[in-house]
């Protein structure tokens, strides 16, 4: 059933090529209808710079049942983008939204049914391997250990920047070293189409609070 929708914004996947779509990604939100995940696919990448939306816009959209091979409890099927009616700037309103939908743990989003969720991630460290792919490594609030694969665009976008391994010091030093240091960061985790294979999908990072 084709519904519209308004969307919080919370993550943009690395764009790739499709034979029917041409460049498409999916994005990921917050339904403010029923305070739900929603991930949109297949989304042209042309509606994804700045003057479409970004993360924390809010957007209309009409979508519909997702009916793919593999469909996740947030599927949905994009029939049309309606437009962008507004975006959270400020950072704690931004906090506040994502405190609102913390997850416990990385295995707690998976028990619960969903293939999305928010972590507060303590970061270990960040690095690309040996098949070029970016990855984390961090423990998440229940203390448990993970090493994964992360799609942010904002840092695939840096790394493309900065493509010789000798300069990769200057992608980790904000995914990384800043992220430790001066902000507050907040992961969301996905999964893959087949809802096996866990990654770090957007990367949230309001800046500390001061004690």
């Amino acid at each position: 059933m084709t519904t519209i929708e308004k969307i919080v914004v919370l993550a943009k996947a690395i764009p790739a090529k499709h034979l029917i779509h041409g460049e498409i990604t999916c994005v990921a939100g917050i339904s403010l209808g029923d305070n739900k995940w929603r991930r949109l696919h297949p989304v042209p990448t042309s509606l994804l710079s700045k003057s479409y939306f970004m993360k924390f816009s809010i957007i209309e959209v009409k979508v519909d049942n997702w009916i793919g091979q593999h469909q996740r409890l947030e599927d949905r099927h994009l029939v049309n983008y309606v437009g962008c009616s507004g975006r959270m700037n400020d950072w704690e309103n931004q906090r506040a939204f994502l405190e609102g939908h913390v997850d416990q743990s990385v295995d707690s989003i998976i028990s619960s049914g969903r293939s999305l969720g928010i972590i507060k991630p303590t970061i270990e460290d960040f690095y690309r391997d040996a098949n070029g792919r970016l990855r984390y490594r961090f423990r998440d609030a229940a203390n448990n250990p993970y090493n994964l694969v992360c799609r942010e665009w904002e840092a695939l976008a840096l790394a493309n920047k900065y493509p010789d391994p000798r300069d990769f010091n200057k992608v980790k030093s904000k995914f990384c070293e800043w992220m430790i240091e001066k902000r507050d960061p907040y992961f969301v985790i996905g999964t893959t189409a087949d809802n096996v294979t866990k990654m770090v999908v957007a990367v949230h990072y309001p800046p500390k609070t001061k004690s």
